[in-house]
Protein backbone atom coordinates (compact mmCIF):
# COMPACT_ATOMS: atom_id res chain seq x y z
CA UNK A 1 0.00 0.00 0.00
CA UNK A 2 1.46 3.30 -1.04
CA UNK A 3 2.00 6.18 1.35
CA UNK A 4 -0.55 8.25 -0.57
CA UNK A 5 -3.31 5.67 -0.09
CA UNK A 6 -2.52 5.33 3.61
CA UNK A 7 -2.74 9.09 4.01
CA UNK A 8 -6.08 9.18 2.21
CA UNK A 9 -7.46 6.44 4.45
CA UNK A 10 -6.32 8.36 7.54
CA UNK A 11 -8.08 11.47 6.26
CA UNK A 12 -11.31 9.55 5.59
CA UNK A 13 -11.38 7.97 9.01
CA UNK A 14 -10.55 11.29 10.64
CA UNK A 15 -13.43 12.91 8.79
CA UNK A 16 -15.79 10.15 9.84
CA UNK A 17 -14.72 10.49 13.48
CA UNK A 18 -15.15 14.25 13.36
CA UNK A 19 -18.59 13.98 11.82
CA UNK A 20 -19.59 11.47 14.51
CA UNK A 21 -18.61 13.82 17.32
CA UNK A 22 -21.46 15.25 19.31
CA UNK A 23 -22.20 18.93 18.80
CA UNK A 24 -24.19 20.76 21.43
CA UNK A 25 -25.70 23.81 19.74
CA UNK A 26 -26.21 26.77 22.12
CA UNK A 27 -24.82 24.65 24.95
CA UNK A 28 -22.66 27.36 26.52
CA UNK A 29 -25.33 30.03 26.05
CA UNK A 30 -27.93 27.81 27.67
CA UNK A 31 -25.69 27.26 30.69
CA UNK A 32 -25.11 30.95 31.44
CA UNK A 33 -28.83 31.67 31.06
CA UNK A 34 -29.77 28.71 33.26
CA UNK A 35 -27.28 29.81 35.95
CA UNK A 36 -28.81 33.27 35.89
CA UNK A 37 -32.35 31.90 36.25
CA UNK A 38 -31.23 29.81 39.24
CA UNK A 39 -29.60 32.81 40.88
CA UNK A 40 -32.67 34.93 40.12
CA UNK A 41 -35.03 32.35 41.62
CA UNK A 42 -32.93 32.19 44.79
CA UNK A 43 -32.88 35.98 45.09
CA UNK A 44 -36.62 36.18 44.41
CA UNK A 45 -37.32 34.07 47.50
CA UNK A 46 -35.50 36.77 49.47
CA UNK A 47 -36.95 39.96 47.96
CA UNK A 48 -40.50 38.94 47.03
CA UNK A 49 -41.83 40.30 50.36
CA UNK A 50 -40.45 43.76 49.67
CA UNK A 51 -42.73 46.56 48.56
CA UNK A 52 -43.94 46.15 44.95
CA UNK A 53 -42.23 49.45 44.12
CA UNK A 54 -38.82 48.15 45.22
CA UNK A 55 -36.44 48.42 42.25
CA UNK A 56 -34.75 45.03 42.58
CA UNK A 57 -38.04 43.24 43.25
CA UNK A 58 -39.56 44.75 40.10
CA UNK A 59 -36.54 43.77 37.99
CA UNK A 60 -36.53 40.20 39.29
CA UNK A 61 -40.25 39.94 38.68
CA UNK A 62 -39.62 40.84 35.02
CA UNK A 63 -36.66 38.45 34.81
CA UNK A 64 -38.71 35.46 35.97
CA UNK A 65 -42.34 36.26 35.22
CA UNK A 66 -42.08 38.87 32.49
CA UNK A 67 -43.98 42.11 32.12
CA UNK A 68 -47.37 40.61 32.94
CA UNK A 69 -48.81 39.62 36.32
CA UNK A 70 -46.72 38.18 39.16
CA UNK A 71 -47.03 34.43 39.47
CA UNK A 72 -45.15 31.90 41.61
CA UNK A 73 -42.17 29.71 40.86
CA UNK A 74 -44.39 26.70 41.44
CA UNK A 75 -46.77 27.93 38.72
CA UNK A 76 -43.89 28.24 36.27
CA UNK A 77 -42.77 24.71 37.08
CA UNK A 78 -46.26 23.32 36.52
CA UNK A 79 -46.20 23.77 32.75
CA UNK A 80 -46.09 26.01 29.69
CA UNK A 81 -47.83 29.38 30.26
CA UNK A 82 -51.05 30.01 28.36
CA UNK A 83 -49.45 32.84 26.37
CA UNK A 84 -47.93 30.13 24.16
CA UNK A 85 -51.27 28.60 23.18
CA UNK A 86 -51.27 28.09 19.39
CA UNK A 87 -47.97 29.92 18.98
CA UNK A 88 -46.69 27.28 16.55
CA UNK A 89 -49.84 27.72 14.49
CA UNK A 90 -49.33 31.50 14.23
CA UNK A 91 -47.66 32.84 11.10
CA UNK A 92 -44.10 34.14 11.58
CA UNK A 93 -44.52 33.92 15.36
CA UNK A 94 -40.93 32.87 16.00
CA UNK A 95 -39.56 35.82 14.06
CA UNK A 96 -41.77 38.18 16.09
CA UNK A 97 -41.36 36.52 19.49
CA UNK A 98 -37.62 35.86 19.26
CA UNK A 99 -36.18 38.27 16.71
CA UNK A 100 -38.12 41.54 16.57
CA UNK A 101 -37.87 44.43 19.05
CA UNK A 102 -40.67 45.63 21.29
CA UNK A 103 -41.78 49.15 20.40
CA UNK A 104 -45.05 49.82 22.21
CA UNK A 105 -47.96 48.01 23.87
CA UNK A 106 -50.30 48.63 20.93
CA UNK A 107 -50.24 45.68 18.58
CA UNK A 108 -47.33 44.01 20.38
CA UNK A 109 -47.22 40.19 20.51
CA UNK A 110 -47.87 38.40 23.78
CA UNK A 111 -44.13 37.95 24.19
CA UNK A 112 -40.99 39.35 22.58
CA UNK A 113 -37.21 38.94 22.89
CA UNK A 114 -36.32 40.24 26.35
CA UNK A 115 -39.80 39.59 27.79
CA UNK A 116 -38.30 37.31 30.45
CA UNK A 117 -35.29 35.06 30.91
CA UNK A 118 -37.55 32.02 30.68
CA UNK A 119 -39.12 33.11 27.41
CA UNK A 120 -35.69 33.78 25.94
CA UNK A 121 -34.70 30.22 26.81
CA UNK A 122 -37.66 28.99 24.78
CA UNK A 123 -36.31 30.94 21.80
CA UNK A 124 -32.79 29.66 22.43
CA UNK A 125 -33.64 25.98 22.85
CA UNK A 126 -36.72 25.08 20.76
CA UNK A 127 -35.98 23.13 17.59
CA UNK A 128 -36.59 25.28 14.52
CA UNK A 129 -37.82 24.83 10.97
CA UNK A 130 -37.77 21.13 9.98
CA UNK A 131 -36.28 20.36 13.38
CA UNK A 132 -33.13 22.45 12.89
CA UNK A 133 -30.43 21.95 14.18
CA UNK A 134 -31.17 18.46 15.54
CA UNK A 135 -32.82 17.15 12.35
CA UNK A 136 -31.29 14.61 10.01
CA UNK A 137 -29.57 16.55 7.27
CA UNK A 138 -26.16 16.95 5.68
CA UNK A 139 -25.16 19.46 8.34
CA UNK A 140 -26.68 17.73 11.34
CA UNK A 141 -25.82 14.28 12.69
CA UNK A 142 -27.73 11.92 14.93
CA UNK A 143 -25.58 13.11 17.82
CA UNK A 144 -26.38 16.80 17.43
CA UNK A 145 -28.03 18.36 20.45
CA UNK A 146 -29.63 21.69 21.22
CA UNK A 147 -29.13 23.12 24.72
CA UNK A 148 -28.00 19.66 25.79
CA UNK A 149 -31.13 17.89 24.49
CA UNK A 150 -31.46 15.53 21.51
CA UNK A 151 -34.22 15.49 18.90
CA UNK A 152 -36.29 12.99 20.87
CA UNK A 153 -36.38 15.10 24.02
CA UNK A 154 -37.28 18.16 21.92
CA UNK A 155 -40.02 16.27 20.01
CA UNK A 156 -38.22 16.96 16.72
CA UNK A 157 -37.64 13.38 15.61
CA UNK A 158 -40.28 13.84 12.88
CA UNK A 159 -38.34 16.68 11.26
CA UNK A 160 -40.61 19.37 12.62
CA UNK A 161 -40.14 22.36 14.91
CA UNK A 162 -41.06 25.97 15.60
CA UNK A 163 -40.42 27.95 12.41
CA UNK A 164 -42.26 29.20 9.35
CA UNK A 165 -44.23 26.00 8.88
CA UNK A 166 -47.33 26.10 11.07
CA UNK A 167 -48.32 23.23 13.36
CA UNK A 168 -51.33 22.56 15.51
CA UNK A 169 -50.72 22.68 19.26
CA UNK A 170 -47.30 23.42 20.75
CA UNK A 171 -45.47 20.12 21.08
CA UNK A 172 -42.00 21.55 20.47
CA UNK A 173 -42.31 24.67 22.61
CA UNK A 174 -43.88 22.65 25.40
CA UNK A 175 -41.12 20.03 25.26
CA UNK A 176 -38.50 22.78 25.50
CA UNK A 177 -40.22 24.28 28.54
CA UNK A 178 -40.28 20.95 30.31
CA UNK A 179 -36.72 19.76 29.62
CA UNK A 180 -34.74 23.02 29.58
CA UNK A 181 -36.64 25.75 31.47
CA UNK A 182 -38.12 23.84 34.42
CA UNK A 183 -34.81 22.28 35.59
CA UNK A 184 -33.32 25.76 35.94
CA UNK A 185 -36.08 26.67 38.41
CA UNK A 186 -35.41 23.67 40.64
CA UNK A 187 -32.33 25.24 42.19
CA UNK A 188 -30.18 22.12 41.79
CA UNK A 189 -26.64 22.25 40.49
CA UNK A 190 -24.32 25.23 40.24
CA UNK A 191 -25.37 28.37 42.06
CA UNK A 192 -23.69 31.75 42.05
CA UNK A 193 -24.49 35.28 42.99
CA UNK A 194 -26.98 37.15 40.85
CA UNK A 195 -24.52 39.91 39.98
CA UNK A 196 -21.88 37.42 38.81
CA UNK A 197 -24.46 35.39 36.87
CA UNK A 198 -25.71 38.47 35.04
CA UNK A 199 -22.14 39.47 34.20
CA UNK A 200 -21.51 36.04 32.65
CA UNK A 201 -24.76 36.26 30.68
CA UNK A 202 -23.98 39.70 29.26
CA UNK A 203 -20.50 38.44 28.38
CA UNK A 204 -22.08 35.71 26.24
CA UNK A 205 -23.98 38.22 24.05
CA UNK A 206 -22.66 39.03 20.59
CA UNK A 207 -23.02 42.30 18.73
CA UNK A 208 -24.61 41.78 15.32
CA UNK A 209 -23.60 44.51 12.81
CA UNK A 210 -25.72 42.76 10.17
CA UNK A 211 -28.86 44.03 11.95
CA UNK A 212 -28.03 47.53 10.68
CA UNK A 213 -29.28 50.54 12.58
CA UNK A 214 -31.18 48.36 15.02
CA UNK A 215 -27.85 47.37 16.65
CA UNK A 216 -28.93 43.86 17.56
CA UNK A 217 -27.24 41.87 20.32
CA UNK A 218 -27.65 38.11 20.04
CA UNK A 219 -27.60 35.06 22.27
CA UNK A 220 -27.21 31.80 20.36
CA UNK A 221 -26.42 30.64 16.83
CA UNK A 222 -27.68 32.42 13.75
CA UNK A 223 -26.98 35.10 11.14
CA UNK A 224 -29.57 37.90 11.25
CA UNK A 225 -30.06 40.65 8.72
CA UNK A 226 -31.55 44.11 9.08
CA UNK A 227 -35.12 42.75 8.80
CA UNK A 228 -35.19 39.26 10.30
CA UNK A 229 -33.45 37.37 13.11
CA UNK A 230 -33.74 34.07 14.98
CA UNK A 231 -36.52 32.69 12.78
CA UNK A 232 -35.60 29.06 13.42
CA UNK A 233 -34.12 28.44 9.96
CA UNK A 234 -30.62 27.13 9.36
CA UNK A 235 -29.56 30.63 8.24
CA UNK A 236 -31.22 32.92 10.77
CA UNK A 237 -30.77 30.33 13.47
CA UNK A 238 -32.25 29.35 16.82
CA UNK A 239 -31.46 32.27 19.07
CA UNK A 240 -32.80 35.41 20.69
CA UNK A 241 -32.08 38.90 19.36
CA UNK A 242 -32.03 41.88 21.74
CA UNK A 243 -32.20 45.58 20.93
CA UNK A 244 -31.02 47.23 24.16
CA UNK A 245 -30.52 50.65 22.57
CA UNK A 246 -34.22 51.08 21.85
CA UNK A 247 -35.83 53.40 24.40
CA UNK A 248 -38.29 51.54 26.61
CA UNK A 249 -37.59 48.32 24.77
CA UNK A 250 -38.67 46.30 27.81
CA UNK A 251 -35.64 44.04 28.03
CA UNK A 252 -35.41 42.19 31.35
CA UNK A 253 -31.63 42.01 31.63
CA UNK A 254 -31.22 45.74 30.96
CA UNK A 255 -33.66 46.50 33.79
CA UNK A 256 -31.98 43.92 36.05
CA UNK A 257 -28.53 45.38 35.44
CA UNK A 258 -29.74 48.86 36.37
CA UNK A 259 -31.55 47.53 39.46
CA UNK A 260 -28.48 45.68 40.74
CA UNK A 261 -26.35 48.80 40.34
CA UNK A 262 -28.93 50.81 42.29
CA UNK A 263 -29.16 48.10 44.96
CA UNK A 264 -25.39 48.14 45.32
CA UNK A 265 -25.43 51.93 45.68
CA UNK A 266 -28.16 51.76 48.35
CA UNK A 267 -26.24 49.03 50.19
CA UNK A 268 -23.10 51.17 50.11
CA UNK A 269 -25.03 54.14 51.52
CA UNK A 270 -26.40 51.95 54.31
CA UNK A 271 -22.91 50.72 55.16
CA UNK A 272 -21.53 54.26 55.24
CA UNK A 273 -24.43 55.39 57.44
CA UNK A 274 -23.82 52.48 59.82
CA UNK A 275 -20.12 53.36 60.01
CA UNK A 276 -21.02 56.96 60.82
CA UNK A 277 -23.42 55.90 63.57
CA UNK A 278 -20.84 53.49 64.99
CA UNK A 279 -18.25 56.27 65.06
CA UNK A 280 -20.71 58.55 66.86
CA UNK A 281 -21.43 55.82 69.43
CA UNK A 282 -17.72 55.27 70.05
CA UNK A 283 -17.11 59.02 70.39
CA UNK A 284 -19.98 59.35 72.87
CA UNK A 285 -18.60 56.45 74.91
CA UNK A 286 -15.16 58.09 75.06
CA UNK A 287 -16.66 61.40 76.22
CA UNK A 288 -18.66 59.68 78.95
CA UNK A 289 -15.55 57.87 80.17
CA UNK A 290 -13.57 61.12 80.28
CA UNK A 291 -16.27 62.86 82.33
CA UNK A 292 -16.30 59.96 84.77
CA UNK A 293 -12.56 60.26 85.28
CA UNK A 294 -12.81 64.02 85.93
CA UNK A 295 -15.58 63.66 88.53
CA UNK A 296 -13.54 61.05 90.45
CA UNK A 297 -10.35 63.24 90.74
CA UNK A 298 -11.07 66.67 92.53
CA UNK A 299 -8.46 69.44 92.41
CA UNK A 300 -5.98 70.22 95.25
CA UNK A 301 -7.82 73.21 96.72
CA UNK A 302 -11.05 71.26 96.93
CA UNK A 303 -9.19 68.47 98.77
CA UNK A 304 -7.36 70.77 101.22
CA UNK A 305 -10.48 72.54 102.50
CA UNK A 306 -12.17 69.39 103.88
CA UNK A 307 -8.87 68.32 105.44
CA UNK A 308 -8.62 71.61 107.43
CA UNK A 309 -12.19 71.30 108.57
CA UNK A 310 -11.50 67.80 109.83
CA UNK A 311 -8.46 68.94 111.86
CA UNK A 312 -10.39 71.75 113.53
CA UNK A 313 -13.15 69.37 114.49
CA UNK A 314 -10.65 66.92 116.05
CA UNK A 315 -9.08 69.67 118.22
CA UNK A 316 -12.48 70.82 119.45
CA UNK A 317 -13.37 67.32 120.52
CA UNK A 318 -10.05 66.93 122.34
CA UNK A 319 -10.70 70.09 124.44
CA UNK A 320 -14.07 68.82 125.52
CA UNK A 321 -12.88 65.37 126.61
CA UNK A 322 -9.61 66.29 128.43
CA UNK A 323 -10.77 69.50 130.16
CA UNK A 324 -7.46 71.03 129.20
CA UNK A 325 -7.47 74.18 127.19
CA UNK A 326 -5.48 73.74 124.09
CA UNK A 327 -4.78 77.21 122.76
CA UNK A 328 -1.96 79.61 122.21
CA UNK A 329 -0.83 81.52 125.47
CA UNK A 330 -2.18 85.02 125.90
CA UNK A 331 0.16 88.01 125.73
CA UNK A 332 -0.31 89.02 129.46
CA UNK A 333 0.86 85.61 130.66
CA UNK A 334 4.06 86.09 128.75
CA UNK A 335 4.58 89.46 130.41
CA UNK A 336 4.23 87.99 133.96
CA UNK A 337 6.73 85.32 133.20
CA UNK A 338 9.29 87.90 132.17
CA UNK A 339 8.91 89.95 135.39
CA UNK A 340 9.48 86.90 137.54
Amino acid sequence: MTRTKIWMMVMVFSGMAASAEEKNHNGAQYQVLCDLIKAGANKWREVRRREPTDTLRKALKMTLFGYGTVETLETLKSGLPKDYDDVEDTQESRDLWCGQPFYDDYGAPDRWPGYSALHDMVCLCTAGENGWPVNESKTSTNKDKLCGQDRTALKAEGGQGWGYTRHKENAHVEATWNVTVTPCLDGDGKEEGLKEALKSFIGALKLMPSTGNRNGTQLGEGSPDKDHACTGTSTRGVCVEYYPNITDGKTWWVDLDEALKKEEQIQKQHEEEEKRKQKEREQKTDETHTEALKSGSPNTKQTEAPNKDNLTEKLRKLNLTSGTLISQPSSWLLSVAILI
